[in-house]
């Protein structure tokens, strides 16, 4: 039903803000990623915007976007990932909702390399099909994602792939309960398939900031090993302020196994870095430069202790661990499960770059 009268259209953006909140309260919309819409007519929706965290949305911040030509009203910009709405909207016409999220089981599914995770949810067989990867934003994941939602249309449920969920539905309860589902089905396929059974979440060590040039630690049992590495980072990093050490189960485990993290998602890529080094030794070969602190790379590992997450702010840093735990269930998932599919130097350069420019700054602004 199109919704034609200034009433209609404020109570749909007060709605998707509702819904925006509800998914940011259980964790499946992080800071900025993801997204949501809502078709109004035939021929527009309604989006939420480019890089403002949903807790600080406001109805005049939802864009109303055209279907055929992805053209905008006003001057706020509408999410990157219009596009990936529109072709969903053509190729449904029975779809009046669509959420977008990078929620974590889901999203790591979708980095196995499968073109459709075969699962179950209440004990009742499930296939989520897989959209091949594409940079995010761009029409090559627009087109791969109208090729997918065409090939299977009676499935409301997609995973874009090293990237997160596209959910549909006739109205916002269908369409979350997808992503849902979704979440709970993956988590099974990672338990039983990459016999990867994690919590996600930040299990935090010992987190410290600084107050003026003083360091001030959260902690005042923090052992002098530990204080050493804050003060490396705070010494490497001028632009950090706030350090979260994360010793959640799957941090712990990529600390004590592994050497090298290349990104397997999108989110991973943009706020941490193009790939994290994990020392093999606690005094690395030279003897110094044991922790690899280095200039946009946010996650510094420590040997068999988790990792040091950092930022300009502690929002900033506590996305870092978010992102980072998910990352590395991602990472362990892959391992197990014997192959998987790397996101390349190119695109994680891409994307990392794009990031620091572009969202980071936006989402600063807004604060």
């Amino acid at each position: 039903m199109a919704l034609t009268t200034s009433e209609e259209l404020l109570e749909a953006k007060k709605h998707i803000i509702e819904v925006s909140k509800e998914l940011h309260e259980v964790g499946l919309l992080v800071r900025t990623w993801g997204n949501i819409s809502q078709r109004i007519d035939e021929t527009s929706f309604l989006i939420t915007p480019s890089g403002i965290k949903y807790e600080d949305l406001k109805p005049e911040m939802i864009v109303k976007v055209n279907i055929d030509d992805l053209s905008y009203e006003g001057d706020v910009l509408p999410s990157s990932e219009k596009a990936v709405h529109a072709v969903c909207y053509k190729e449904r016409p029975d779809v009046e909702f669509i959420v977008h999220t990078h929620q974590v089981y889901a999203s790591c599914a979708g980095t196995l390399g499968f073109k459709k995770v075969l699962t179950y949810f209440d004990d009742a067989d499930m296939v989520i099909p897989v959209a091949s990867y594409a940079l995010p934003g761009t029409d090559k994941l627009a087109s791969n994602v109208a090729a997918t939602v065409k090939k299977y249309p009676d499935n409301k449920g997609f995973i874009m792939a090293n990237h997160g969920t596209l959910c549909l539905g006739r109205d916002s309860k269908e369409a979350v309960f997808e992503a849902e589902k979704m979440e709970v089905a993956c988590h099974n396929f990672l338990s039983d398939v990459c016999k990867t059974d994690m919590n996600h979440g930040v299990e935090a060590g010992f987190n410290s900031h600084l107050d003026g040039e003083k360091i001030v630690y959260d902690l005042p049992d923090t052992p002098e090993r530990v204080k050493r590495i804050h003060e490396e980072i705070y010494k490497r990093r001028p632009d950090v302020r706030y350090i979260v050490h994360n010793k959640s189960e799957a941090v712990m485990t990529v600390s004590r196994r592994a050497s090298h993290m290349k990104p397997l998602l999108d989110d991973f890529a943009q706020l941490i870095g193009v790939g994290v080094k994990i020392p093999s030794n606690e005094h690395g070969k030279d003897g110094n430069n044991y922790h690899n602190i280095k200039k946009n790379v946010n996650a510094v590992f420590a040997l068999n202790d988790g990792a040091y997450c950092v930022g300009s702010t502690l929002d900033d840093a506590m996305a870092v661990a978010i992102v980072l735990d998910k990352g590395c269930i991602a990472y362990i998932s892959v391992l197990r499960n014997g192959e998987g599919h790397y996101l390349s130097l190119w695109e994680c350069i891409k994307m990392n770059r794009h990031y620091r420019k572009s969202y980071s700054k936006l989402a600063d602004s807004k604060r």
